[in-house]
């Protein structure tokens, strides 16, 4: 395959690729890596990545393996019914089987590091009340005494992640066709406007498209908690892959990135999504990474019929009040 030739220049920033990945895999190596791949299927009602931080306080005096309780947590409900419980900075410590009917949830099989174990020979069954409001899941004791598992699972709500619902980004041909994302919510244009690109030309605030954006920053949020570079990468534009491979193969940035994919990471639209023209714009995005939040300015471009990042975060940030277009 040709690859294309009808890319902005490359800017000057990718010379600094290979040192900032250095130093990010310096840091990364002192953590395992982290892998939650979500499931697809959507047999039971209860289905996500959810995730909540228990802090020393929040455990009660004198439990029993308490201290081990702390920390950033990410639980994962499958379409299956078996889920998995992640502390970022460890990994998967806890597995098991889950029933959720409309209002309950029933743990049946619990296993693992923390929590009190429920097999078929040993433990009851535990029952919670769930109430899931927008982003965020609300569990409620009905029945359980285990107060690990209760200290993880009822101190607060559990912010969740949307989906990753992309086709992950081929490394062996990252200019394949058909790496758009399957879900986002970009406008759909009628046969009347045309063109997706055609249905931006409306906009005159950028409505439509600020959904659409909103909307790829959950994405970003649910395929960075997967742990999958691959799915990651497809929310990106071609010219933020092109830069990716002048500084290197693409299949060692993805290695790379796989480890500081432990690092939790998460993205917010903080200001307005600022409409260039009918298939660039702009955003300033609050980026917390490791609970550090940061805001930068990230571009976005209308690429494939949905719209994707066409920055990628780590390459650093526009100074605030930097004029709007495409960065130098």
């Amino acid at each position: 395959m040709v690859p294309r030739t009808d890319f902005r220049p490359v800017s000057p920033r990718v010379a600094a690729i290979s040192a900032l990945f250095s130093l990010l895999v310096t840091v990364a190596l002192v953590m395992p890596a982290f892998a939650l791949f979500q499931d697809d299927q959507d047999s039971q009602p209860l289905n996500g990545v959810f995730t909540v931080t228990i802090a020393k306080d929040d455990i009660p005096p004198g439990l029993a393996g308490g201290p081990a309780l702390a920390g950033l947590w990410n639980v994962t409900f499958s379409g299956d019914g078996s889920f998995s419980l992640a502390r970022q900075d460890v990994g998967e410590i806890v597995t098991g089987r889950f029933e959720a009917a409309e209002a309950t949830l029933t743990f049946n099989e619990w296993s693992g590091l923390v929590g009190c174990d429920i097999t078929a020979d040993s433990g009851e069954p535990a029952t919670y009340a769930w109430q899931q409001t927008d982003d965020r899941l609300t569990l409620t004791p009905i029945t359980d005494s285990c107060v690990e598992r209760l200290t993880l699972l009822t101190t607060r709500p559990l912010g969740g992640f949307e989906a990753c619902a992309v086709s992950p980004r081929s490394l062996t041909d990252p200019f394949a066709t058909g790496l758009a994302p399957e879900a986002l919510a970009t406008p759909v244009a009628t046969e009347e406007i045309g063109t997706g690109v055609a249905a931006q030309e409306g906009l005159s605030e950028g409505a439509d498209a600020e959904e659409a954006i909103d909307s790829l920053l959950r994405q970003a949020n649910g395929c960075w908690a997967t742990g999958d570079p691959t799915r990651f990468l497809a929310l990106h534009s071609d010219q933020v892959i092109a830069e990716i491979s002048f500084g290197g193969p693409i299949e060692e940035f993805a290695r790379q990135l796989r480890l500081f994919m432990a690092t939790p990471v998460s993205f917010e639209r903080i200001g307005p999504v600022n409409l260039i023209d009918p298939e660039h714009a702009w955003a300033y995005v609050e980026v917390t990474l490791g609970g550090d939040p940061q805001p930068q300015r990230i571009d976005f471009v209308f690429e494939n019929g949905t719209w994707l990042f066409d920055t990628f975060f780590l390459f650093g940030s526009t100074t605030p009040g930097a004029p709007p277009g495409p960065q130098p």
